[in-house]
């Protein structure tokens, strides 16, 4: 499972492997979240754009407590999932910890 943070413009975003724990925390995450008919409001063109998360299964986009993955989108208010793709950031992106938080926090 690949993680890939949309933050940065003109540079390519940050990408990084999940070890098998964190994978399948992601997965008990979205399996007990939502699904809900609303589509999820566009990113914006610069700054914290979110996450998307690739593996063998699916592609999900992950922004502002929305995951979308195809047409089925899952709500988490709580923004719970990016907080918990946020602490598997790599050290040598530990700078764009903050960014993210504090766009997290809005």
């Amino acid at each position: 499972m690949i993680v890939e943070l949309h933050v940065l413009s003109g540079r390519p975003d940050p990408r990084w492997p999940l070890d098998p724990g964190a994978a399948a925390a992601f997965r008990a995450l979205l399996a007990g979240l939502a699904r809900v008919d609303a589509k999820p409001p566009p990113a914006p063109g610069l700054g914290y754009r979110g996450f998307t998360v690739t593996d063998s299964e699916a592609v999900r986009h992950v922004f502002n407590g929305w995951i979308t993955v195809g047409d089925m989108t899952l709500a988490d208010p709580g923004k719970t999932v990016e907080r918990r793709l946020l602490d598997t950031l790599p050290p040598e992106f530990a700078h764009l910890g903050p960014v993210v938080a504090a766009a997290l926090d809005d």
